[in-house]
């Protein structure tokens, strides 16, 4: 087997484990509202630390990509945050909750920031779309297993969420594939020059900018789901179900849109995908009593899944743009902090349902929704022309 294949299929397997165990306590927000006294602010600030851990994970560990290696990183993150939210399972109070939270981000953001550019770089150039679509089409994995532990521990997770969450322990199986298939893309020790990352802020910010508005539209809709369900009165069963489904679509979606960015633009197929999101929004988080059903809502849910599919493109345009000796931090810098303004637009949404009132969420889901559509549309219509031509800016010691 191919050593494109066998980092690509370890890295996907990966990033499903990191969605997994970022999303999974989203199911359990009342019962940890309960066992640790929270409120809804609280729970939003204990989810968004994941995303905030990942910004740090993503410079500390993206430079360590750069110098040591994909492979090394690869394996420290994914084992990193597979540990810890072993460890935040069997949290005995609040405080250890939240710090367990913070450094389970950091190792996903390592993860990420080593998974995706050793895909990327090892596949052939006629599939280096379709391989990071596959990569990231392991984000709809993730999600979509939740949905299937959830329904899995549907009848018992009151009493047993401490293992439900311990479920997220299991990305430690992968350590030995990681070890033992796949290849690293660059050696020790092997760059004698300093980068100037300075000559690449004009990219760094657009891609910054259009992560950022990805994040913060998806995790407002998904980072918010469970309490919008409970607010429209969307039975538990009907929400498990929803989410697999949902996040299977979007698993197919992410290969799907990465195989037509290797034959079409990749701008117009993030324009499409805007579309549809713009369609997907209001069904699937309504504001009107008369749209709230299931049927409307779970069409709305696949729909805005299905055209998040353009994702990857986004890292694309980015990982085009830059060289490899720069490709693993800037990646992984942009991301991550995209993933840090999607944690904290979901603390702001916390914070306006505590103020006004849970049943005001879908007001706030849909307004950092929209905004955030807009915030990447931005991004791709002022993305640098020249960007794909960029080249590698180094200065001797």
């Amino acid at each position: 087997m191919k050593s494109y294949i066998h980092a690509t299929i370890s890295s996907s397997l990966a990033w499903a484990g990191n969605i997994y165990d970022l999303l999974l306590i989203t199911y359990v927000y009342g019962i940890l509202e309960n066992v640790f006294n929270l409120n809804y602010f609280e729970i939003s600030i204990l989810f968004a630390l994941g995303l905030i851990g990942r910004v740090i994970g993503g410079i500390v560990f993206g430079k360590y990509a750069d110098t040591i290696g994909r492979k090394p990183v690869l394996m420290i993150g994914t084992g990193g945050y597979a540990l810890f939210q072993g460890l935040m399972a069997f949290s005995p109070n609040v405080i250890l909750l939240f710090i367990f939270r913070l450094i389970e981000g950091i190792f996903m953001g390592a993860e990420w920031t080593a998974g995706t550019v050793i895909a990327y770089e090892q596949a052939p150039r006629s599939l280096k779309g379709f391989v990071t679509g596959i990569v990231q089409a392991g984000y709809g994995i993730g999600y979509s297993l939740t949905g299937v532990t959830y329904l899995i521990f549907i009848s018992s997770i009151v009493t047993d969420w401490r293992i439900f969450l311990l479920t997220g322990a299991l990305p430690l199986l992968l350590l030995p594939y990681i070890q033992l298939k796949v290849k690293d893309t660059k050696e020790q020790g092997s760059s004698k020059i300093a980068i100037r990352y300075k000559e690449y802020m004009g990219v760094l910010l657009k891609a910054t900018l259009g992560m950022s508005g990805m994040f913060t539209a998806y995790f407002a809709v998904f980072g918010n789901y469970t309490e919008v369900a409970e607010v429209d009165h969307l039975p538990a069963y009907v929400l498990g179900i929803l989410m697999t489904i949902a996040n299977i679509v979007l698993a197919f979606s992410f290969i799907l849109f990465g195989r037509l960015a290797d034959r079409y633009d990749k701008k117009k197929l993030i324009y499409i995908g805007l579309t549809g999101l713009m369609i997907g929004l209001p069904f699937a988080v309504p504001l009107l009593s008369t749209m709230i059903n299931v049927v409307g809502m779970s069409a709305g849910v696949i729909i805005f899944a299905f055209f998040t599919g353009f994702w990857p493109l986004m890292p694309l345009l980015l990982a085009d743009a830059v060289p490899a000796e720069v490709r693993g931090f800037l990646s992984g810098f942009a991301y991550n902090a995209g993933g840090f303004v999607g944690g904290i637009a979901d603390i702001i949404i916390g914070l306006l349902t505590l103020i006004y009132g849970v049943s005001t969420i879908s007001r706030w889901v849909d307004g950092f929704g929209f905004a955030s559509i807009l915030l990447v549309l931005v991004s791709v219509i002022t993305w640098p022309k020249s960007g794909a031509k960029a080249k590698v800016i180094m200065i001797e010691h």
